[in-house]
């Protein structure tokens, strides 16, 4: 009598000989068959398309800015216009290009097939965080169609509340909506790489690539949830004039940089960690060896996440902070550059 496997081995278990000869590309044909995807490569082309055509608006919106700076004088955009570029070239690159590109992408499409799963941990939450993206991404779309705003990409409040509600509250919506997929997307990368490994990939068998998604997920799963709250107030202070952020109204200015920054300094690494994953697979790739330093190129990769939470002082400086809590922002800010 065979022994049954184990719900790891199903799932790390390889395909039969039916699936294994049909392309991921092929299997299911039809539009139908791509929207409702669950298999992790379909969803990382889905990621592919969708951050292609938000990276060549970006990138449409910052043509026209160094246009209109290539002259001192005005050439196509008035001063307010050229503010509201400004500010949708950052949201569109920060939130919608950078973050997600080799998270969404990269770490969709490979990290499955490196740790020898059949797929992610979550696929139909991995479907729900691309069509979040989407959606958040759309919102954003409106609000460049309604006028932009130009509060630049931080939206600090002080600069939204000359600003459309309308355009605000929408924008805060996109933000939102692509925060909870970066939420979902770390939340399942950090499950498939805990509980879907091949049996005998242990830890230290992982491939750095592996280990770079896994310390941007931590980054996903403890700093993104803050930004999501801090958005949500921030639109219900314009909605509702809630009065939270606005401090005619007694509310605390200082309390929405502080709340942004302790997401926006670690946010910064979910682009770089993984970059640093895919050129040190690469150079120990073509030069056929195992990277040097294998456990300590691990650990910085750690060091760097737990240091990026500690240099959000390092834009509150001239704030209502201590000194001591800017000198240790400020020595995290050094620190952090040595892994």
């Amino acid at each position: 009598m065979e022994p049954k496997m184990t719900r790891q081995e199903e799932n790390t278990s390889t395909f039969d000989d039916e699936d294994a000869t049909e392309s991921y590309l092929e299997a299911g044909g039809g539009l139908r068959s791509w929207l409702f995807a669950t298999d992790h490569k379909r969803i990382a082309l889905l990621y592919l398309c969708a951050v292609t055509v938000f990276f060549i608006l970006g990138t449409l919106f910052a043509s026209l800015m160094r246009i209109e700076l290539s002259s001192s004088d005005p050439i196509l955009l008035s001063d307010d216009l050229f503010n509201r570029l400004f500010t949708l070239h950052g949201l569109f690159m920060i939130f919608l290009v950078l973050m997600p590109a080799i998270p969404a992408v990269l770490g969709n499409f490979l990290v499955p097939l490196k740790i020898g799963a059949r797929n992610f941990a979550f696929p139909r939450l991995n479907l729900l965080g691309f069509y979040l993206f989407l959606l958040g991404g759309t919102c954003l779309v409106m609000v460049a169609l309604r006028g932009g705003i130009d509060s630049t990409w931080t939206l600090f409040p002080a600069f939204t509340a000359a600003t459309v509600t309308g355009n605000v509250v929408l924008t805060v919506c996109g933000v939102l909506l692509t925060s909870c997929a970066l939420l979902l997307m770390g939340i399942n990368t950090l499950v498939t790489i805990h509980k879907m490994r091949a049996p005998g990939l242990y830890w230290f068998r992982l491939p750095i690539f592996v280990w770079s998604q896994y310390a941007a997920a931590v980054i996903m799963v403890l700093a993104t949830p803050v930004l999501a709250g801090v958005l949500f107030v921030l639109g219900l202070d314009k909605l509702l004039g809630a009065g939270v952020f606005d401090a005619a109204a007694g509310g605390d200015l200082i309390l929405f940089k502080r709340l942004f920054w302790f997401w926006a300094r670690p946010a910064l690494y979910i682009m770089v960690l993984p970059a640093i994953g895919i050129v040190t697979e690469i150079l120990s790739s073509h030069s056929r060896r195992r990277p040097v330093g294998y456990r300590f190129i691990v650990g910085s990769l750690f060091s760097i996440v737990f240091l990026s939470f500690l240099t959000a002082g390092g834009h509150l400086i001239v704030s209502s902070q201590s000194v001591f809590a800017s000198l240790v922002a400020s020595l995290a800010g050094y620190l952090v550059a040595v892994p």
